[in-house]
């Protein structure tokens, strides 16, 4: 079983075009569960809705499931799959709406969750990568197709075991998944989508941060190095970060260390990484959109987006000229930060300055236990309406419409 999941807002409407995209042979929309949007777009948008009292700015979990060609039942396996996944993460009564697919002479579904429950409690997703990975080791044994590697393998293992299945945990060790070699994706998901939107091969920029990376001897010898390649080093929220040619920033810890590990085996530590840039003066990723003023640089890999002049601007943790002192050793900034008290005066402007959806997240968060119980049940009471279809009439995508049930 495959399967994979992407935790989100839900604004705008990508996520909904990406649900009902054409390229499928069959998109069919599946029945939500305490929706009642004609549309997978009003259906998300509804979702987020409902959301919004959540202490949490990523309310949204989309997921999708990819029974192997070796299992015959793939609806059955689907079904399975989905039961036991609700149960792993305690999402039996959170409300979804999702899409089938059909292609190429395959079948997968798509769902997207709310995480916030009625109360306002955030569903827990910790480790949710390996209990996903479970989940499809049960359905893989009970459907009688073989065990897929897994790094987590040794996990899951104990973790059925914990759970009283000690039949797939015996069957899981004697497919000799615990002593392969731990499969590493070469791209996780979400780099996957980065290079996607960017147009930037990933392994050519971990190349050439490597490469950058072996021929100098200290941080300025790096950022020099990296330049020549038509790319930037710039200060981020976690760390120093590579900026490529379309001015999406890598996390240079894991840049360096991914190539390495990719090229011999061996991967360069971070904080040997943060070791060598320490020191070093470097403007804040946004600044200028992330560029150098690099144009004689647009030839070089990854420079095709290059340009643009030097940032300004002082404020929290910039000097005047717009720079922002690299962490020392201790994690402390050179300049400025949070230990020096800076950027306390721009609180108040960056409150005002949240989506409205924040705000009101904010202000449902301040109410009396009172209210928000009548939120709750007004919320309930649209869910528990019965839809029917309205005869002849479709939405834009061929869709029935539907309205609440009229009763007698």
């Amino acid at each position: 079983m495959i399967s994979g999941a992407m935790r989100g807002q839900g604004e705008g409407d990508a996520l909904a075009r990406h649900l009902m995209k054409p390229e499928n042979d069959e998109v069919l929309v599946i029945r939500p569960r305490g929706l009642g949007s004609p549309d997978i777009r009003g259906q998300i948008q509804e979702l987020r809705a409902l959301s919004l009292g959540g202490r949490t700015d990523r309310p949204i979990y989309h997921l999708h499931v990819d029974p192997e060609d070796l299992i015959v039942d793939n609806a059955g396996a689907r079904a399975r799959w989905w039961s036991l996944f609700e149960r792993e993460f305690g999402l039996t009564a959170q409300p979804y709406c999702g899409v089938e697919h059909y292609k190429k002479d395959r079948r997968h579904e798509h769902r997207v969750y709310s995480l916030v429950r009625p109360s306002g409690q955030v569903i827990d997703l910790a480790h949710d990568f390996a209990r996903r990975e479970k989940v499809s080791r049960i359905v893989e044994y009970e459907f009688g197709a073989p065990a897929v590697r897994s790094k987590h393998a040794r996990a899951i293992e104990k973790a059925l075991r914990a759970d009283g299945r000690d039949d797939v945990a015996d069957w899981l060790v004697a497919s000799g998944t615990l002593e392969a070699e731990r499969p590493v994706a070469r791209l996780s998901p979400q780099e996957r989508l980065i290079q996607e939107r960017t147009g930037v091969p990933l392994d050519d920029l971990r190349a050439a941060a490597l490469a950058a990376w072996r021929e100098s001897a200290d941080g300025a010898g790096f950022l020099a190095a990296l330049r020549r390649r038509g790319l930037d080093l710039r200060e981020g929220r976690s760390g120093p970060v590579v900026v490529d040619g379309s001015g999406t920033a890598h996390l240079a810890t894991r840049l360096v260390g991914a190539a390495a590990r990719r090229a011999d085996g061996t991967r360069i530590p971070a904080a040997a990484v943060r070791e060598r840039l320490a020191g070093l003066t470097l403007k804040a990723h946004g600044d200028d959109h992330g560029r150098q003023a690099g144009r004689a640089h647009a030839g070089s890999p990854g420079a095709q987006a290059l340009g643009g002049g030097a940032g300004h601007g002082a404020g929290a943790g910039r000097d005047a000229g717009g720079a922002v002192a690299h962490r020392d050793p201790d994690g402390a900034h050179a300049v400025g930060g949070r230990r020096g008290g800076g950027g306390v005066e721009h609180a108040l402007d960056r409150l005002v300055a949240r989506p409205a959806t924040a705000r009101l997240r904010a202000r449902l968060r301040m109410l009396p236990p009172g209210r928000n119980a009548a939120l709750a049940e007004a919320l309930d009471a649209v869910r528990a309406r019965r839809w029917i279809a309205v005869p002849g009439q479709t939405d834009m995508w061929g869709l029935p419409l539907v309205e609440p049930e009229r009763r007698v």
